[in-house]
């Protein structure tokens, strides 16, 4: 019996193990379909490869070539450990010994994955030269290239590996210096473009656009070259990644081993409240089994303070095998660690995603995921870390306690079937169009009539004429001109569409913030944690766009407060239900910083609430929103299960309240803290939704005077949570996994009785990004899926009254929801 069969065996036959194993799944091992190396392909290379121990190419290669060689812009999305390198290798390495002087350009979405194929290239080069033939000069040119190499590189390198970053910075702005690589460039690499998907591959559609426009001016017109982890639409983002057609090659001929998968769902330690053990700690826990036998693995987990949480938790004895891996470690380290664990001297390797992507680190055993990683293409490039080269492999995903790992966790068809995930992208989205065509403009005048990207001119006029009024290009007879003393790109993230603010500690930047997330993530008196440390915001100067902060011990982190109201602008579509509306349009979101939570690090107290007085800030976004007609919550009243209603504490609520913050002589009765010209709140301390009527709720006993400090601390301590509430909660977390985004790229904003339906309950879900970026129209066209999907949760989850893996955490949302969110969504479905 191997290792890995001891361990699973292990797994499954011990009950503390076997009893949270909530599904498998095992993929039987698969042989390679191979071909012939094309005869046309250089012998020199063929005895390069024949060093290699290649003798022959997967079929999927031999098809990537053809087409490549045709002429053809590709993109190829077989699985990881393929061999998709292999199929831009070698046409480059064709191209740079057949005389002809063509140059490559590979893009790659990190620093470390530039590096790693780097080294590869250099391999390949050296082999070539040692054959007699001519020596290839290939470098990377990155922010960490030394400043006394980029010119030679600029004038002399025949392949160059940089990033979307680099390519935007540092190379476009510039190309006259890049005239010699430009006026011969051939081919042109686009690794991972499953990567490159929301903002970031909206921008970065808008970068290739401005380099296609550079290309043309040196007369050249390069094939692209795409690889990408297994999508839906892997061939229709290539082509609005880089405005031209792509032929997809999708069958996978490359061998597999044998490989197994597991869904781990931690156990619970609180039914009635859901509350299950830590993702974190069942992760240990699996790993401290991986290292009492003699394997390999990899532990995967979401950020950077959790791998170094998750290394303290390890036992000292391997304390030498064990190593982290993450971004901020320079180069070198994370080249030694590379080396160790592909040579053996580790155990076990903790790493963000930052391993997720084809660095090469070997063949290992084992992989253990703390938390589903966001889309099911980084899950399963993170699961293929095991088992590379055929080797059988395990891969197990430890839930967290959240609605989406729960969702899996009841549907694991999602991860087996074929991938049903779509990229979205929106190159045309105004606010980056606007930043990247000036951008382009300052790089090479653009001529009327002239496209960019998917754009034709008359589609172009409007924004050109924006930026003229704006001062920041100008128009000289039938040509658009850039301002001489601007220089755009510096003041334009590829990872955000707005604008960002420096984050400097006594002058010194050590971090950025986008302008969207200042005002809640650095508003004054904030926590900001940074390198494992805490500081405390001075300084938010929205005037100048920056922040200052200074070092601060602090036992406590900050949570803002905020309060937000979308009008629509415009209806884009709508369409009407048995039970409401559902509807899709443009709308303004004016969100305000109203305040911040201090809670403690480690038990969670909640220490205090602080006011803020900051500037409303409007988003004019795209929203789905969803409606309620006034029969369906009649019919739900009538069963008892609408809480949702605002409370209606009877007509002589103003005398009364009044005779109890007279008897209270008008103090707070938990601070003692006195009325200063406003009147304070009167507190049902048993929550006034718990009575049958008003009369018994608003007993003189059940009242008591708060100010609003205090009022608030004790609202979260009994809070009875409307269906509305617990149902917006689910559905904002579980939407993120139909349309592969970050919870963070959609707002949230509901309400029992919203002027957006006259009156009626409403649940929005928008767009974090000005003028949206495609994911709110793609939820309009899947609602069913979503709120199917949203039923499902409910109905499986088995808490009581409603919990983090529903509709939200009693203890945090208040008592209640669950009972009333299912039954609106039954008369929804």
């Amino acid at each position: 019996m191997s290792a890995l069969e001891d361990l699973l065996c292990s797994l499954g036959q011990d009950p503390r193990h076997a009893r949270t194993i909530v599904s498998s799944q095992v993929y039987e091992a698969r042989a390679a379909k191979r071909a012939a190396i094309p005869e046309y392909i250089h012998e020199h290379i063929k005895e390069i490869l024949a060093k290699q121990g290649i003798s022959d190419l997967y079929l999927h290669q031999v098809e990537a070539l053809n087409k490549v060689f045709a002429g053809q812009n590709i993109v190829i999305s077989t699985g990881v450990s393929s061999g998709k390198s292999l199929a831009y290798w070698l046409p480059i390495l064709q191209e740079l010994i057949s005389g002809t002087k063509g140059k490559a350009l590979l893009l790659y979405p990190t620093k470390a994955l530039a590096q790693d194929q780097a080294q590869k290239l250099a391999g390949y080069c050296t082999s070539l030269a040692a054959l007699g033939k001519e020596r290839i000069f290939s470098a990377i040119y990155d922010g960490d290239t030394p400043s006394n190499q980029r010119s030679k590189i600029r004038r002399q390198a025949d392949v160059v590996a940089s990033n979307p970053d680099m390519l935007h910075l540092g190379i476009l702005p510039h190309h006259p210096m890049w005239s010699s690589f430009f006026s011969r460039l051939k081919y042109v690499v686009i690794d991972e473009v499953h990567y490159y998907r929301g903002v970031l591959g909206s921008h970065f559609a808008n970068v290739l656009a401005r380099m296609q426009r550079i290309c043309r001016l040196y007369n050249v017109n390069p094939v692209f070259i795409c690889t990408s982890a297994t999508l839906g639409n892997a061939r229709e983002l290539a082509e609005n990644l880089i405005g031209a057609s792509v032929c997809e090659i999708a069958d996978d001929a490359s061998e597999q081993g044998e490989r197994h998968y597991l869904i781990v769902n931690p156990p619970l330690v609180e039914q009635d409240l859901g509350i299950r053990r830590s993702s974190m700690m069942e992760s240990v826990t699996l790993a401290k089994l991986a290292l009492a036998h003699p394997l390999q693995s990899i532990l995967f987990s979401v950020t950077r303070r959790s791998v170094e949480m998750l290394l303290l938790h390890m036992p000292q004895a391997f304390k030498e095998k064990i190593a982290t891996y993450r971004s901020g470690y320079l180069p070198s380290e994370r080249r030694k660690i590379e080396k160790d664990l592909r040579e053996g001297r580790l155990k076990l390797i903790i790493s963000t995603n930052a391993l997720e992507l084809g660095i090469d680190i070997g063949g290992l055993d084992l992989a253990i995921i703390n938390g589903y990683p966001g889309s099911i293409a980084g899950l399963r490039q993170e699961a293929g870390r095991a088992g590379r080269k055929g080797r059988s492999a395990l891969a197990i995903l430890v839930a967290g306690s959240n609605p989406l790992d729960q969702y899996i966790c009841h549907h694991p068809e999602y991860l087996w079937q074929t991938n049903p995930e779509q990229a979205l992208i929106d190159p045309q989205n105004t606010e980056i169009l606007l930043q990247q065509l000036e951008c382009a403009i300052s790089e090479l005048s653009f001529k009327e009539g002239e496209s960019f990207g998917k754009m034709e001119y008359t589609e172009l006029q409007g924004y050109l004429e924006v930026l003229e009024t704006e001062g920041k290009i100008r128009r000289v007879g039938q040509k658009y001109l850039g301002i001489t003393e601007r220089y755009p790109a510096g003041s334009v993230s590829l990872r955000n569409a707005s604008d960002v603010y420096p984050i400097l500690a006594k002058e010194e930047c050590i971090g950025y913030v986008d302008s969207a997330s200042a005002m809640w993530m650095t508003h004054p008196k904030a926590i900001y944690l940074h390198a494992g440390d805490t500081w405390i915001v001075e300084e938010l100067d929205l005037e100048k766009g920056v922040v200052r902060i200074k070092p601060f011990a602090a036992d406590y982190y900050t949570q803002a407060l905020q309060e937000s109201e979308l009008n629509v602008l415009s209806l884009q579509r709508s369409h009407q239900h048995d039970w409401g509306r559902k509807h899709l349009g443009k709308v303004r979101v004016i969100t305000k910083v109203t305040g911040f939570k201090k809670i403690r690090f480690g038990n969670m107290e909640n220490l205090g609430l602080e006011d803020l007085d900051l500037p409303a800030r409007e988003l004019d976004t795209v929203a789905w929103w969803i409606s309620l007609s006034q029969a369906v919550v009649d019919s739900i009243r009538q069963k008892g299960l609408w809480n949702s209603d605002p409370n209606n504490y009877g007509p002589q609520w103003k005398h009364l309240s009044a005779t109890i913050r007279e008897r209270d002589g008008y103090r707070c009765v938990s601070c003692g803290a006195k009325e200063n010209g406003k009147a304070w709140d009167v507190h049902h301390k048993v929550p006034f939704r718990k009575f049958s009527s008003a009369q018994a709720a608003n007993d003189p006993a059940n009242l008591v005077t708060l100010c609003p400090r205090c009022h608030y601390q004790a609202e979260q301590r009994v809070r009875i949570q409307s269906g509305i509430a617990g149902l917006a909660y689910l559905i904002h977390n579980l939407a993120p996994f139909f349309v592969m985004s970050d919870p963070s790229d959609l707002g949230l904003h509901f309400e029992p009785e919203s002027p957006l339906a006259d009156g009626d309950p409403v649940i929005a879900l928008y767009d974090m990004v000005p003028g949206g970026i495609g994911l709110s129209k793609k939820l309009y066209e899947i609602q069913d899926r979503v709120l199917k999907a949203a039923l499902d949760q409910v109905t499986d989850c088995p808490c009581e009254s409603g919990c983090p893996a529903c509709v939200g955490p009693v203890a945090e949302m208040g008592e209640g929801a669950k009972v009333h969110a299912r039954a609106i969504l039954e008369e929804m479905l």
